[in-house]
């Protein structure tokens, strides 16, 4: 398979730019207000978009379909530019045993990292990796392929499913919603820490 380049097909813009995306996007209006608050929480910061390019790449890698209203949401607004960590405040919903994120900075970077966990993820559990806590996979997010319509994001340890796995439990058992959206993921965002390693607190 050909590399592609992704930082050609990732837009980047200051606030006023991903504050534009949102207002000329098909999202509905739930998703664009969490999305509002968060980019009106980093004004400073730049944020990032994604083409059809490399939404295309990343189902070519994975081998999976992306829902559509994933690939809508990213390419409306993926997140603040790559290699960026994020601190979420709370989860949406309380289902996961993790109960809050507590002070682990995720990465959101979506695909399935190798070839054993997307024979878990993909062919087990059917869900696609969309980030985890940056030190460790003991929180994990992914959004749900069995259902496409389905927006919730779900979150898991990697260790509950291979424990799953090796007692012959299902492994969507152990998968707890905890936000209503991707929208209403970034709209948690509360902390970003920069490649640099400087960290940003939310201004509002």
């Amino acid at each position: 398979m050909i590399d592609l380049d992704e930082e050609q097909h990732r837009i980047t813009g200051d606030a006023a730019a991903a504050t534009s995306w949102i207002e000329d996007s098909e999202l509905p209006h739930e998703d664009k207000a969490a999305l509002w608050q968060f980019v009106g929480r980093f004004p400073s910061l730049r944020f990032a978009r994604e083409e059809d390019a490399l939404l295309d790449h990343y189902e070519a890698i994975d081998q999976v379909t992306l829902p559509t209203w994933f690939r809508v949401s990213r390419s409306t607004l993926a997140a603040i530019e790559p290699h960026s960590r994020l601190r979420i405040d709370a989860f949406r919903f309380n289902g996961s045993p993790r109960e809050t994120p507590g002070e682990e900075y995720y990465a959101i970077s979506p695909g399935y990292i190798n070839e054993e966990i997307r024979e878990l993820l993909f062919d087990q559990a059917h869900v696609y990796l969309i980030g985890q806590w940056f030190s460790t996979d003991r929180s994990c997010l992914a959004i749900d392929l069995e259902n496409p319509n389905d927006r919730r994001i779900f979150e898991f340890a990697m260790e509950d499913l291979i424990d799953d796995d090796i007692a012959g439990r299902p492994l969507r058992e152990s998968l707890a919603p905890v936000f209503a959206s991707y929208a209403d993921l970034l709209g948690h965002i509360v902390e970003v820490r920069l490649p640099d390693g400087d960290v940003v607190a939310a201004a509002i």
